[in-house]
């Protein structure tokens, strides 16, 4: 009888142990609606704060990027609203302005933002990954199909938060960590223009 009750425990214990990984399966179908959704979005604006992370120093920014199809234009400012870097994207022209109002120009946003401020800024991918969207890298989901992490071989994102905007779930806090330099970002506010 006892052999019998210890049998029933352990068949019962396999069988929640198999309910519960079923439960932690991501919902493909989540997952596909997410990103289809995102991938139509191509005019926004986000506004929050922006840490930065490198060997020598940190500091935190408010960061405010507007996304217009394939151009942008972001701002960097300090807390009490100077400005610290300006970078426009037209075409495949890039603009930066420094907080001393010199500007400097080229077609690689990356070299150029880390010639002026030594930070890396994974600035080519950032207006993908900011939506949440892993692009043709390594990622992982949670169980209701939002992206909890994105890999590359010079990046790791990871995805703390999300924040319901107009019925979409779009990010709220994200850390980018490359091999100098850590970002973390905090979305205030999403804009969505359509």
């Amino acid at each position: 009888m006892k052999q019998l009750h210890h049998l029933a425990m352990v068949f019962c214990l396999l069988i929640l142990t198999a309910c519960s990984s079923r439960m932690q399966q991501p919902d493909n179908t989540n997952w596909r609606q997410q990103q289809e959704r995102l991938t139509s979005v191509t005019h926004w604006t986000i506004s929050g704060k922006l840490a930065i992370i490198t060997p020598e120093k940190k500091g935190s920014v408010r960061i405010r990027w507007q996304q217009d199809g394939d151009d942008y234009h972001l701002n960097l400012t300090s807390l009490i609203g100077t400005r610290v870097m300006e970078m426009h994207k037209t075409g495949d022209q890039i603009l930066i302005i420094n907080d001393k109002g010199q500007e400097y120009r080229g077609t690689d946003a990356e070299y150029l933002v880390y010639r002026l401020t030594g930070w890396q800024m994974p600035v080519y991918k950032l207006p993908i990954w900011i939506k949440g969207l892993p692009g043709d890298t390594d990622y992982e989901i949670n169980p209701t199909g939002l992206v909890t992490r994105i890999k590359t071989a010079t990046w790791q994102m990871q995805y703390q938060t999300y924040q319901q905007v107009d019925g979409w779930m779009l990010p709220e806090n994200i850390t980018f960590k490359g091999q100098q330099t850590e970002l973390r970002l905090v979305i205030n506010e999403w804009e969505l223009t359509k």
